[in-house]
């Protein structure tokens, strides 16, 4: 089985850069998101929590003003059942008037309760047990009934009580003749102060809103109250165009008609009965909690996305300045590499750059089997070293022959030469099939040529070829000894 070697590898200094950025820039973004995201989500808990609130009040006032209209109604019927049965002509009007005086005590909401003729005079009346010579032929209510023979109860618009001055809503129903002709109607008024004071009771803003209105939208109720809530319609508001036409009941966030404001509201068809009830609490209060958790949570994004940043600027400028005292560490270096490997004098590779290129050529010669040349050359009383890879003894002479030569026909002035130019002397070395650790003894081996150039007169080359190594550097097969000049 091979070893498993593990490799840190350190990252560019722009990689690590971008990554710092784009660590930062990542963080910041998943703050943002959650934050966004959690906002979010106490907003729509926050509505969840008013439409339920106000489904409540709308459901609430929906089961009062089934309970008004049915206890109304209740009372409406027995007054048509003794009408129709038994007239209202001499004592019996009398006792119809005492009968409804009673109701009036006994049924809660109701303000007044009225028989009228076919004519719309009034025959009898809460309030007084004689006649009185008022006629409400001109309601909407009696000409709705003498007009339709519909016997359900009625409930009409907001009108002002011709008895007492009072807004009321009528709720009426129509009396028949034994024949089945008109005969005149039941009336039973509920004053509008009622179900506004219902409304009172419920928890709603100062600027939400409470109504019961007619399926055509003539309100019937509403908190706050309005000045002129006799002419006040609100059919043209988003419950009753877009949101009834498609379903009795809902919720939606809505901006009134009638003030403008902008509410929360439910609505909901009263079942069996044309009106239609809604209740709204107003944004503003609801989402005040929301903006202060909103202004807080991004302030504390904005200092920590803020720390966030000077912390990457920081880093970043650490890193520009790490990236710049390692581009002067690898100029300082390189620098340093080339005064290892040249000599200050006269630029030349030094022994150091020799040493690693003879290590490098001799273990390449090794591996290939071949023929490595070395030549030591030294300018007589200067020593220089050359290596001459992949060549032969003859190759390496001619070399060195030709060096010698070059630098006797230069003429180059030496006054401390016993000639009075430059020459130099070269021991030549050409070793067959190197092994490993042999570059030692061929290295001293060349060494002791040069000197016996040397020694021999100097101004001449003198050279072996050895037909191999063994292992403690000693020749293994006889070598040959050849001067050149």
């Amino acid at each position: 089985m091979k070893p498993l070697y593990l490799m840190s590898t350190r990252l560019a200094p722009s990689v690590l850069t971008r990554t710092v950025i784009g660590f930062i820039a990542l963080v910041c973004l998943s703050l943002i998101l959650a934050t966004t995201w959690q906002m979010n989500q106490s907003r729509r808990e926050r509505v969840a929590t008013a439409k339920i609130s106000v489904s409540n009040i709308v459901r609430a006032a929906e089961q009062q003003a089934q309970d008004t209209v049915r206890q109304a109604d209740n009372t409406l019927r027995d007054l048509v059942e003794r009408v129709e049965h038994d007239g209202v002509a001499g004592d019996q009007q009398v006792r119809l008037a005492k009968l409804m005086a009673q109701d009036l005590l006994n049924v809660e909401g109701i303000q007044g309760l009225f028989i009228y003729d076919a004519q719309g005079n009034w025959v009898a009346n809460s309030f007084s047990e004689g006649i009185q010579s008022k006629n409400n032929s001109d309601r909407a209510y009696f000409l709705y009934h003498r007009d339709n023979a519909d016997e359900a109860i009625h409930i009409g618009s907001i009108v002002e009580s011709r008895s007492t001055g009072d807004m009321v809503i009528p709720i009426s129903r129509r009396i028949n003749a034994p024949d089945g002709t008109f005969a005149g109607v039941a009336l039973a008024t509920v004053p509008v102060a009622y179900f506004q004071a219902f409304f009172e009771r419920m928890d709603v803003d100062d600027k939400g809103v409470i109504f019961l209105a007619l399926n055509n939208g003539d309100l019937l109720a509403r908190r706050p109250t309005l000045s002129a809530l006799t002419t006040t319609n609100v059919a043209k508001g988003d419950i009753f165009t877009r949101y009834l036409p498609h379903g009795d009941s809902g919720t939606a966030v809505i901006k009134s008609v009638v003030d403008g404001v902008e509410r929360i509201y439910a609505y909901r068809r009263v079942s069996g009965l044309p009106i239609v009830a809604a209740a709204g609490v107003s944004c503003q209060p609801v989402f005040a909690p929301w903006w202060a958790y909103a202004y807080r949570s991004m302030a504390l994004i904005g200092m920590i996305i803020l720390a966030l940043a000077s912390l990457g600027a920081l880093l970043y400028r650490q890193i520009q300045q790490l990236i710049t005292a390692e581009a002067g560490l690898n100029t300082a270096r390189n620098e340093l590499e080339v005064i290892a490997q040249t000599d200050s004098l006269t630029h030349l590779a030094n022994r150091r750059c020799f040493d690693t290129a003879f290590e490098k050529e001799w273990g390449r010669a090794s591996r290939n089997n071949s023929v490595i040349a070395i030549i030591l050359l030294d300018i007589d009383w200067f020593k220089q070293y050359n290596v001459l890879p992949e060549t032969d003894l003859a190759g390496a002479l001619s070399v060195a022959e030709k060096v010698r030569l070059s630098i006797v026909n230069a003429l180059i002035d030496h006054s401390a030469s016993p000639v009075g130019n430059v020459t130099i002397s070269s021991g030549v070395v050409a070793i067959s099939a190197p092994i490993k650790d042999g570059r030692s003894y061929a290295l001293a081996e060349a060494d002791r040529l040069l000197y016996c150039a040397k020694s021999d007169g100097r101004n001449r080359v003198e050279g072996r070829l050895i037909q191999g190594l063994d292992g403690v550097g000693q020749a293994a097969i006889a070598s040959h000894l050849i001067p050149v000049a």
